[in-house]
C-alpha cells in the first residue's frame, strides 16, 4: 500500500453515497444507495417506526448485523460506515434540539437515524461485494472484517518496520481504519477495472466525445478532443466498472442479522 488517496465529498455522492477512491479516477458506484432497499427492514429492528432508544451498553464489535453471500457484516464494520456517512446525513437534515432529539425527529417522514442506518448498511454491503470480487481476482484471500483487520495490522507493521530501519515509506506513517479502507478500495477498484474488457478504441472515444458535446452547456467551451481523450477513456472505464459492481451488488444475497440500530447510535 502507498499513500492514501483523497476523499472528495462530490465523489462520494455520485448517485447517493459514493466512496471516494482516487486511483486512476475510478470509483465505487453510488447506485448502492438505491439498491437493496428492502432487505434491511429486519436488520434495523423496525419497519418504518421512529428511531429506537439508544442502547444502554456497548454493542459487541463482532456482532453480525447482516450477511452478504454468507460473509458477515459485523458491528465494527457497520459503525465505521456510519461514522463515515454521519456528516453526509447531517448536511441533509436541519439541525434542531439536542443530539438525541435530532436523530429521532422525523423530517418529511424519515428520521436522520433511519437514513443513516440504511446508508450505512448499504455501504457495508458494497464493501463486502467489492472484497469478494477482489478475492475472485486473486487480489485478496479473505473478504471478512477479520481479514480486513489482519491486512490493516500487517500494513501498519510494515510501515513501522520501515520507519525503525530508516527506510523511506510514502504516505502516512500509520493507517487508521478509514484511511486503510479507502486506500484498499481504491487500489482494488483500479486493479479490477483493469480486468474488464472495455472498448477504448479511437472510434469509441470520438463517439463518446461527440455524445458529451451534445449534452454540454451551449454557453461553455468544451476542450478539443485531443485534450479530452484521456478523460473520456477514464470515463468509459469507470462506467464499465460501475456497471459490473452494481450488477454484483444487485445479485448479492443479503440476510439481516441482529439489529443495526444500537450500532449506528454509537456513531451519532
Amino acid at each position: 500500500m502507498e499513500g492514501a488517496p483523497g476523499a472528495g465529498s462530490a465523489a462520494r455522492r455520485r448517485v447517493a453515497a459514493r466512496v471516494a477512491l482516487g486511483v486512476a479516477a475510478l470509483g465505487v458506484v453510488g447506485a448502492l444507495a438505491v439498491l437493496l432497499l428492502d432487505p434491511f427492514s429486519a436488520a434495523t429492528g423496525r419497519a418504518g417506526s421512529a428511531a429506537a432508544t439508544p442502547p444502554a451498553a456497548p454493542v459487541d464489535p463482532a456482532a453480525v448485523v447482516a450477511t452478504v453471500d454468507g460473509v458477515p457484516v459485523t458491528a465494527a464494520h457497520l459503525r465505521r460506515a456510519a461514522t463515515r456517512l454521519r456528516a453526509e446525513v447531517v448536511a441533509e437534515f436541519p439541525m434542531h434540539g439536542g443530539r438525541t432529539a435530532y436523530w429521532a425527529t422525523p423530517v418529511a417522514g424519515r428520521t436522520p437515524h433511519e437514513v443513516l442506518v440504511e446508508r450505512s448498511l448499504r455501504a457495508a454491503v458494497a464493501d463486502i461485494v467489492l472484497r469478494r470480487w477482489a478475492c475472485e481476482a486473486g487480489l485478496s484471500t479473505d473478504p471478512s472484517e477479520a481479514g480486513f483487520r489482519t491486512r490493516l495490522d500487517t500494513e501498519n507493521a510494515r510501515r513501522e518496520a520501515a520507519r525503525s530501519s530508516g527506510r523511506p515509506m510514502p504516505g502516512v506513517p500509520r493507517y487508521d481504519e478509514e484511511g486503510f479502507a479507502r486506500t484498499e478500495t481504491a487500489e482494488w477498484s483500479a486493479a479490477l477495472a483493469g480486468t474488464l474488457e472495455v472498448d477504448v478504441s479511437e472510434a469509441r472515444l470520438r463517439a463518446r466525445y461527440t455524445e458529451l458535446l451534445g449534452r454540454a452547456d451551449p454557453s461553455t467551451s468544451p476542450p478539443p478532443f485531443d485534450e479530452a481523450r484521456e478523460r473520456i477513456r477514464r470515463d468509459l472505464t469507470t462506467t464499465a466498472f460501475d456497471t459490473e459492481l452494481t450488477h454484483r451488488i444487485t445479485a448479492a444475497r443479503v440476510l439481516p442479522g441482529t439489529s443495526a440500530d444500537p450500532v449506528v447510535h454509537q456513531a451519532e
